[in-house]
């Protein structure tokens, strides 16, 4: 890097604005902003479809419904297993250390962070607003342990200054030494080291912008993320008080539409007071700018965080990093573009349909109810119109004469409306790959048979897996390997982790860099069942294979194998526990039997593997002669049965002959 940097900080407000302008994001784009919005009113149920007067409101809820079904299944996918990310080795004296660097990320994620609750906010956001955004970020502070030392000497205090083994606070004199007279005194060293913690957090998909031609959001040249803390916030984490002080306010979100379509409780700000703002707790909007460029003439461009103000006119921060600190997963991939689609992009339009065909069912069975009359004026007395509008089943209606009122016969629907609302569900259902079958059971599979339900099932097993790998390839992976690479610059001292019951010294600033790892796609609750009576058919071959070979070790088991078969079934039935032991940990008593000869153990079992084979032969020869007896005993039966039926029995009959010829 060059001494000197050619850009200065108005050259850096100037670039980044200009990036943030024609990025895709924000509010720069219409037609993502409209998306994003749309999407979020229909997930409340509000549809942008506008009903006549005294006319049914009804509105369908197809994308909601879809979101919620496939959600459960993909935090199985991804939650429901031991380890969601798993790091592979190098090389074979690396298999414990990429172990532990899997369970410590986990770790950190599931343990140290609310990893549950991001990864649900992730994926809904990707199914509902096309990307899910998380960022992963690093974090500092001081760590501060003290010990408090009574009746030490002013030579003892010096020797301490002379370890710096910390800083001596609150010196106080206390009682001299009776013996010498010496003055002592009573204090507390502080002792302060430097510590970190690994922080991630979903970002919302309308506040995330990123370059127009960023494909793979790691080698993008310019992406944004706006947030708006409170002012004392920024002060607190570092910024001059002097820069945030010339923030403006950010005021209210009445204007912000999509902040509007996620509001369910009257959320939106109001307009800020001039107390908040005398006492820093007004909200300002600020902007985390991660842009590529050659600021020091060298022909290289590095990659800058450049914090500024929301409009990019106040510098708070400008520094040198190392990667993006996002991680975006899109439902449905657009090749060759980071934005792809969401589930509002294949249902919304059912929806309105949907919601069309509901309102029209609604509206012609409250005009059956309620007909329309003509009313003729001239037969009718003080009563009649008074009568008419009391509708009341059975209650008469007084005129002059019997033809003073008359219904009008309305239009009816000339199509089967329960017959296109099935229609539109499983166009749906084609499109999203997300059947009804896996909302619980529906009437209509009752009428299919178990072959063809299970056919359906599955196929939407495999669209919903499909969904699941495209997330595990884009952001998932990308998360744990962000928070792999934040723990390696951020946690610089060594800790003590409980990580799979077993406390271990863990030192992430020792690691190296990880690009190689494993996304574990689980089962989900749909084909875990079926993967639990796949291994139960596995565990019994084993308990055969263990029988013929005369123990646990042979030819064709090991003891790893058994273990791993019940492993797994305790994982995919749900089991939480440890109720198996790993045989690499088991130690034999010192005063067991030595093991047996290897030799003698093979001699035991070829002859185990003989007299099973001769066993199955005589076993094949016996059955072969019981199949022959019952065929011979079947054989004399049918003869006899025949000579029967001709009138030929034992050792020859007589005919008897009434006249005639006999032929």
């Amino acid at each position: 890097m060059a001494d000197k940097l050619i850009l200065e900080d108005a050259d850096f407000l100037v670039l980044v604005h200009d990036e943030r302008v024609q990025s895709i994001g924000f509010d720069n784009d219409d037609e993502l902003a409209s998306n994003r919005e749309k999407a979020l009113e229909y997930m409340k149920g509000e549809v942008d479809i506008a009903s006549l007067p005294n006319r049914s409101k009804a509105v369908d809820t197809t994308l909601p419904d879809a979101v919620e079904t496939v959600l459960p299944d993909l935090m199985d996918i991804f939650t429901g297993g031991e380890d969601v990310a798993t790091f592979q080795p190098e090389g074979e004296e690396d298999v414990d250390a990429a172990a532990q660097e899997t369970d410590y990320v986990n770790h950190v994620v599931f343990n140290e962070n609310a990893g549950w609750l991001t990864l649900y906010t992730h994926i809904k956001d990707a199914l509902t607003s096309k990307i899910g955004v998380v960022k992963v970020w690093g974090e500092t502070y001081d760590q501060e342990e003290e010990e408090h030392f009574t009746g030490k000497s002013s030579a003892e205090i010096a020797v301490l200054e002379q370890m710096e083994a910390g800083e001596i606070v609150d010196v106080v004199a206390g009682e001299p030494d009776p013996e010498t007279g010496e003055a002592l005194f009573d204090f507390r060293l502080v002792r302060t080291t430097k510590d970190g913690c690994v922080k991630i957090d979903a970002v919302p998909p309308e506040d995330f912008t990123a370059a127009r031609d960023t494909v793979i959001l790691r080698e993008t040249t310019y992406c944004a993320m706006r947030s708006r803390p409170r002012a004392q916030t920024l002060i607190a984490d570092g910024y001059d008080a002097d820069d945030v002080a010339m923030l403006s306010p950010y005021g209210s979100a009445d204007t912000d539409t999509i902040e509007q379509a996620r509001d369910t409780a009257g959320e939106n700000n109001e307009a800020t007071s001039l107390s908040s703002t005398m006492y820093n707790l007004h909200t300002v909007e600020i902007v985390e700018h991660y842009i590529r460029v050659d600021a020091d003439g060298d022909g290289q461009p590095e990659l800058w965080c450049v914090v500024t103000g929301g409009d990019e006119t106040v510098l708070l921060k400008k520094e040198r990093v190392d990667r993006i600190p996002f991680a975006v997963s899109t439902p449905y991939i657009v090749t060759h573009r980071l934005y792809g689609q969401s589930l509002y992009d294949k249902l919304g339009e059912l929806q309105r349909i949907k919601t069309v065909l509901i309102r029209m069912m609604l509206d012609s069975g409250f005009f059956a109810m309620n007909q329309r009359s003509e009313v003729a004026m001239d037969r009718v007395n003080q009563f009649t119109l008074g009568d008419l509008l009391n509708n009341i089943p059975g209650a008469p209606i007084r005129s002059k004469s019997g033809d003073a009122v008359r219904p009008i016969s309305a239009g009816q629907l000339g199509f089967d409306i329960f017959g296109a609302m099935e229609q539109v569900s499983s166009m749906a259902e084609q499109r999203s790959g997300i059947v009804r079958n896996a909302q619980g059971l529906n009437p209509d599979t009752l009428h299919d048979t178990a072959k063809g339900a299970m056919v359906l099932i599955g196929a939407a097993q495999k669209r919903t897996r499909m969904i699941a790998r495209v997330f595990a390839e884009t952001g998932i992976k990308d998360l744990f390997l962000l928070v792999h690479a934040a723990a390696r610059s951020s946690v610089s001292v060594a800790k003590k982790k409980r990580l799979r019951g077993n406390w271990v010294d863990v030192d992430p600033s020792s690691w190296g860099v990880r690009n190689d790892m494993n996304i574990e796609i689980g089962v989900g609750s749909g084909g875990r069942e079926m993967e639990l009576a796949g291994m139960k058919m596995v565990v019994e071959t084993q308990e055969k294979l263990v029988a013929l070979q005369g123990g646990p070790s042979g030819p064709f088991i090991q003891p790893e194998d058994l273990y791993n078969s019940t492993k797994r079934i305790t994982t995919l039935a749900g089991v939480k526990g440890k109720y198996f032991s790993d045989p690499k940990d088991y130690k034999a008593p010192e005063n067991a039997p030595p093991p047996p000869d290897p030799d003698i153990v093979k001699a035991q079992m070829d002859d185990a593997t003989k007299r099973y084979q001769i066993d199955k032969e005589a076993e094949l020869k016996r059955e072969q002669m019981e199949a022959e007896i019952t065929l011979k005993r079947e054989q004399i039966e049918m003869e006899g049965r025949v000579k029967l039926a001709t009138g030929v029995m034992g050792g020859g009959g007589s005919q008897v002959h009434f006249g005639g010829d006999p032929g």
